[in-house]
């Protein structure tokens, strides 16, 4: 099978698929605050409804306002975790997030 691209829209999310999602990257609402920088995380559950992992994307940043510098200065990083969502179990609190889905070997070869 192909890898398929997903934009994940609805929260929560449960993987109705025989397949495995991986998800790349999320964000919460509201999307940034005016300090330049933002948490967005998401919560893992099994089919039996209990929480089993999590995402966690930080992003942040100083602009020109806050910093009184001449230039931008940005910075993002997430922690280094993988989330894959079997068949059956669901992503919670994440607002929109970005995957990939198919078989467990293609999602877990995704850099």
């Amino acid at each position: 099978m192909a890898l398929k691209f997903l934009y994940i829209t609805q929260d929560p999310f449960t993987n109705e698929s025989d397949e495995f999602v991986r998800i790349l990257a999320i964000r919460n609402y509201p999307l940034f605050p005016p300090n330049g920088g933002a948490n967005s995380g998401g919560n893992l559950y099994d089919q039996n409804g209990n929480e089993v992992g999590y995402f966690w994307l930080i992003t942040s940043g100083l602009n020109t306002e806050a910093t009184a510098y001449p230039y931008t200065f940005s910075a993002g990083w997430s922690a280094d975790q993988i989330i894959i969502i079997p068949p059956g179990w669901s992503f919670r609190s994440f607002g929109v997030a970005i995957a990939v889905q198919g078989t467990l070997e293609e999602v877990l070869r995704v850099h």
